[in-house]
């Protein structure tokens, strides 16, 4: 498995704003964003891009072979998920 050096995150523009783009859920906003690579795994994936803010992770989704966006985080929600 080759080692994933994710980019930096982008600010949100002021029209992705506008349009809500940034919308996580109903009530939850991100500041930043990053897309990352069909079948990668996000070893230590950012955080905070600026002070108090969040950071929206995209990954792309294989229909034919899909695996839970969870397996992409290696150390999410605490247990045993990823690698």
């Amino acid at each position: 498995l080759q080692k994933y050096n994710a980019p930096p995150s982008q600010l949100f523009s002021a029209e992705d704003i506008l349009l809500k783009k940034n919308q996580v859920i109903r009530k939850s906003y991100a500041d930043s964003f990053i897309y990352h690579p069909t079948g990668v795994i996000v070893e230590f994936p950012e955080a905070a891009a600026v002070l108090k803010g969040s950071v929206a992770h995209f990954f792309p989704v294989n229909s034919e072979n899909y695996i839970d966006p969870k397996e992409n985080i290696q150390y999410s929600l605490g247990g045993q998920h990823g690698g």
